[in-house]
């Protein structure tokens, strides 16, 4: 068996390159100031406070007994619903998408996604800070999301849910739904202005068409969140983090 630090090592770099994540960018989420202390980490030169610990296994919804070598089950039920809890319910921190934001454009966020996925996780009318806590708490309890989806599409979407901003998650759902009947793709980005312009603090104006690599995210994000009402489709990850640990 293989001892934690080399197990940890080895997954955490599994886990980074099946989502597509470079060092710079883990190591923005991490709050770190430089990738040094990743790239440490991967080659086993040092390891990771507790606390950075807890915030990987809820980042990528993994057991932490898998992470260490200590189990063969990459998700669990509870890793993948404490991960959950964490995205829709750290209010102290604020974060979500890798940047600081307030609790309104949090309500718009979960307002986005339940138009996309047409699932009514949330009473949304009158969604406001007031009320907000207690409906991301339902969320989170409620059973739904854990019927319709499998644990590891549920941990693909927490990632995801981190990566893509608002605008793109916007972007990418008019792109799928009507960029087939469009040749000029500026209408997608109008229409994509014209959403923002309702979300709290987004200046709308200056959003542009995202680049090659958030552009793919946010898609494999809507198709995600879409295909939730066809079974066979809703178990399938798009980052297949099993698939790529089998091929070691």
């Amino acid at each position: 068996m293989k001892d934690y630090k080399e197990s940890f090592s080895m997954k955490l770099k599994i886990l980074r390159n099946t989502y597509g994540l470079s060092l710079a960018e883990l190591a923005k989420i991490l709050n770190m100031n430089t990738r040094g202390s990743l790239y440490d980490w991967e080659n086993k030169r040092s390891f990771p406070s507790m606390e950075n610990l807890i915030f990987l296994t809820n980042f990528f919804g993994v057991s932490l007994e898998w992470l260490l070598g200590r189990s063969s089950d990459i998700y669990t039920e509870n890793s993948v619903y404490l991960g959950e809890v964490a995205l829709y319910t750290e209010i102290d921190d604020d974060y979500i998408n890798g940047r600081e934001v307030g609790e309104c454009y949090r309500a718009d966020f979960l307002k986005a996604i339940e138009s996309i996925s047409g699932k009514g996780y949330l009473d949304l009318d009158g969604l406001n800070i007031t009320n907000y806590s207690s409906r991301i708490e339902y969320y989170v309890n409620h059973n739904d999301h854990k019927k319709n989806y499998s644990l590891p599409v549920r941990a693909n979407l927490l990632v995801l849910l981190r990566l893509v901003p608002l605008g793109d998650l916007y972007w990418a759902h008019h792109y799928i739904v009507y960029g087939k009947y469009t040749k000029n793709k500026r209408d997608i980005l109008d229409l994509t202005k014209r959403d923002l312009r309702s979300a709290i603090g987004i200046k709308a104006e200056n959003y542009k068409v995202p680049g090659k690599k958030a552009r793919e995210r946010a898609i494999n994000l809507v198709e995600l969140l879409m295909t939730s009402v066809v079974n066979a489709d809703s178990k399938m990850p798009v980052y297949d983090v099993e698939e790529a640990f089998k091929q070691l």
